[in-house]
């Protein structure tokens, strides 16, 4: 039998994890959904949200910086490495990534 401080304790375990891996794990299970099959080294990423600094940063760690897309929330990268494309699907806030055209 399970006493109240031993599943406290489980508790507080369960939640200190799922806030600090809870995004990487959503991420990573949903990467798949966010990623165009026909996307290679220069894409388009769609966020749903107006980006801000820190996000134009951040996008530009795993490809060059191309500008804007018609939209504010719509990022150009090129030059991205197959293994940085698959870093940046993982990102939970990235709603879709696009082939570039």
């Amino acid at each position: 039998m399970i006493t109240p401080p031993v599943t406290r304790l489980l508790a507080g375990t369960v939640l200190i994890a799922v806030i600090l891996f809870g995004q990487d794990i959503y991420g990573a299970l949903t990467a798949p959904t966010r990623l165009d099959p026909a996307a290679s080294s220069a894409v388009i990423v769609v966020l749903d949200f107006t980006p801000e600094r820190f996000h134009n940063e951040r996008l530009a760690n795993y490809g060059v910086f191309a500008g804007r897309d018609g939209r504010v929330n719509r990022i150009r990268l090129r030059n991205i490495t197959p293994e940085n494309l698959a870093r940046l699907s993982r990102l939970p806030w990235i709603a879709r990534i696009e082939a570039a055209k």
